[in-house]
């Protein structure tokens, strides 16, 4: 009699702990919500973060040797110039003023200064800039050229292979994407850009 109980309470536990198939329906359409919810909030999250904070670029040309190489992927700050001026030593992303894709550049002089380039050699009003980044050196002469008002100068730190603000002359800081500040690939190259 007791294994009869026992049997009966077990029945009636079972059948009151399941859901009927409305709830089970409804369960798996909270569920179906939830997840959409998640996938949109996170695209429009990493659409903000991409278009406003940081993006990731894969530098596609050698101008920028020995310090980028191409092939290597890159984090860009889009908002620092939100707060700071661009400034002497800067390697940013900029639209190309030449209607190709991005470049990557070094800022070597902003508004207001005079910029020459002397059988390899940087002035920036007529004062020698030390630039150890170089390797490459390229002995022809430019300028002096002032940079005018909201452009700044910039030049590839592999200078004979470089397209730069000496061919297409100083740029509008409107065409500025961000500062380059972090190589993440090749895993070898891992490391802040300096």
């Amino acid at each position: 009699m007791s294994e009869e109980k026992e049997e009966v309470k077990f029945n009636e536990i079972s059948e009151d702990k399941t859901p009927d198939t409305k709830s089970k329906g409804r369960l798996f359409f909270d569920f179906l919500k939830e997840t959409v919810f998640i996938i949109i909030a996170a695209f429009l999250i990493s659409l903000i973060i991409r278009f406003f904070v940081v993006e990731a670029f894969n530098i596609q040309q050698h101008s920028m040797e020995p310090t980028l190489h191409d092939g290597e992927r890159v984090l860009v700050s889009k908002f620092i110039y939100r707060f700071t001026p661009t400034s002497y030593g800067d390697i940013i992303i900029l639209e190309s003023p030449m209607n190709s894709s991005d470049f990557v550049k070094r800022v070597i002089a902003t508004e207001g200064e005079t910029v020459e380039l002397k059988e390899g050699e940087l002035l920036i009003d007529g004062k020698a800039i030390e630039e150890p980044y170089i390797k490459f050196v390229d002995l022809s002469n430019y300028g002096p050229v002032e940079v005018p008002e909201d452009k700044i100068f910039v030049a590839g730190d592999n200078r004979p292979n470089s397209l730069d603000s000496r061919i297409f002359g100083p740029i509008p800081e409107d065409n500025v994407v961000g500062k380059v500040f972090f190589i993440y690939w090749p895993m070898d190259r891992i490391g802040f850009v300096k």
